[in-house]
């Protein structure tokens, strides 16, 4: 008996498995969500990253079907909502909303170094809240050259506030006193909307400080904003130049609180693809856009590849920064 030998059966055969595994694929998100799916939240009611979580939680419970319920699981410095999501089962049905302090988990817990690949999956980038340098309004500068001066001729004297150790803005804090040569004192709160109250209240003479939670005190006339540490000005206050235009370090340039939707690892590749044009087409619209740019949040979405990119990208610059200024974030 001979034996015929087709010389093109084994790339059929590849072809049929590649489909039948993107038909497969297909099937693992087609159903999904079949129930209701949580979203783990590492601060309280009513701070940007719950609110930024809520606004995209409802529009993706109307487009998928199931509702997005939003959970805040605070402490640790955000630690214990994203250690819950990391923990979670990898099926799609536990999300996390994590900001700009997850990149310094390494910095500040020996146990849980919080990895891409082994912990999370990237699903989007969201959005990022542009931070100001924002003085007491009895200071007397009125511009950065001014606060330059007064911080070289009030070195040790100077104090400045910040709403958590190891977050962007404690970095871009403790990174602008050393490129100005200075001794500054730091001064601890329990997140930035006290952070913005001590400032407007004279305690601390300026911190870096998102707009949502500064905003209050600015329209009061008791704190002044200075520079936006973004690369280009803050549409909502055009006349507030950039840090980098006014001779600041751009080593705090983009060093402003973000946000990120991530699910545990292991997440079906379907699911995370899903959520992600999803999510990227929800950050489109006007009716989304609109009120998180009012609370001075700048809607960005991006692939999970550099969503990844971005952290990682992220997690070495603080790190590298923490080492340079010689400080440690662990409790």
């Amino acid at each position: 008996m001979s034996v015929r030998f087709f010389p093109f059966a084994g790339a059929v055969r590849a072809l049929l498995v590649g489909a039948a595994l993107a038909v497969s694929a297909q099937a693992q998100a087609a159903g999904y969500p079949e129930r209701p799916v949580r979203i783990l939240v590492g601060v309280q009611a009513g701070a940007s990253t719950d609110t930024l979580a809520r606004l995209v939680a409802q529009k993706l419970g109307d487009r998928l079907g199931q509702p997005f319920i939003v959970e805040n699981r605070t402490g640790a410095a955000t630690r214990i909502g994203m250690e819950t999501m990391a923990r979670a089962p990898a099926d799609g049905y536990t999300l996390g909303l994590a900001n700009a302090v997850s990149t310094s988990f390494p910095l500040m817990f020996d146990n849980f170094p919080f990895v891409p690949g082994k912990d999370f999956v990237p699903v989007s980038m969201v959005g990022r809240a542009p931070s100001f340098l924002a003085v007491r309004s009895t200071l007397p500068v009125r511009n950065v050259a001014e606060f330059i001066a007064y911080a070289k001729a009030n070195s040790g004297k100077l104090s400045f506030g910040y709403g958590g150790a190891g977050s962007n803005p404690h970095v871009a804090a403790l990174t602008l006193v050393r490129s100005l040569g200075v001794k500054a004192i730091g001064a601890p709160y329990k997140g930035n909307a006290p952070t913005a109250l001590a400032v407007g209240a004279g305690e601390v003479d300026f911190a870096m400080l998102e707009y949502a939670a500064v905003r209050p005190m600015v329209e009061r006339g008791n704190v002044r904003l200075l520079a936006v540490t973004e690369p280009k000005r803050f549409a909502l206050l055009p006349d507030v130049p950039t840090s980098t235009e006014q001779g600041l370090t751009r080593e705090i340039e983009g060093m402003t609180p973000w946000f990120m939707w991530m699910a545990p690892a292991g997440t079906p590749k379907p699911v995370v693809e899903l959520l992600n044009r999803h999510v990227n087409e929800i950050l489109k619209l006007p009716e989304v856009q609109q009120p998180l740019r009012a609370a001075g949040i700048e809607p960005e979405g991006s692939t999970t590849a550099a969503a990844t990119e971005y952290f990682l990208g992220e997690r070495a610059r603080i790190t590298r920064l923490s080492q340079e200024l010689g400080v440690s974030f662990k409790e």
